[in-house]
């Protein structure tokens, strides 16, 4: 193993305690690294190095690895657009309706269909797929869970 290369720490699941060693990289870090990673089993692991820079890269078995549209052969419509904020602390932001071709009207109908008047609108985004998310000033949530 040359300086500059990866170490490999888990193989198969199964930890390479001598090259642990060799790295003075604790089972604790380990845990907490891979933890970073949303890996709580170490059995799910094929492969874990750590790189050059002390960063920890994890290759699940394909077993435990996120399904992604292409394995499930669905299509996949082409680049989406990003998020368009229209309305920010309750202020409706002109120049990016103008920008993507939309008109107030078209604003205040769909305001008016998600029976929301725009005074109550807090934060409104044209996200993906032209989905309007609107996030009014009153939640009507009784007891927020983190309250400052």
């Amino acid at each position: 193993m040359k300086s500059g290369d990866p170490t490999v720490v888990i193989q198969n699941g199964k930890i390479l305690e001598d090259n642990m060693k060799k790295m003075r990289y604790t089972i604790d870090y380990l845990n907490q690294q891979l933890r970073e990673k949303n890996v709580f089993n170490i059995q799910e692991v094929l492969y874990a190095l750590v790189e050059t820079k002390g960063t920890l890269t994890v290759l699940k078995k394909p077993q435990y690895r996120n399904v992604t549209m292409q394995d499930l052969h669905l299509y996949i419509s082409s680049q989406e657009k990003l998020p368009i904020e229209l309305i920010m602390d309750g202020k409706v932001i002109d120049a990016n309706l103008q920008q993507n071709n939309l008109k107030t009207q078209w604003l205040d109908d769909e305001l008016k269909r998600s029976r929301v008047d725009i005074k109550e609108v807090f934060y409104a985004v044209l996200l993906t797929q032209n989905n309007l998310y609107i996030d009014c000033y009153n939640d009507f949530i009784s007891s927020p869970i983190d309250k400052e």
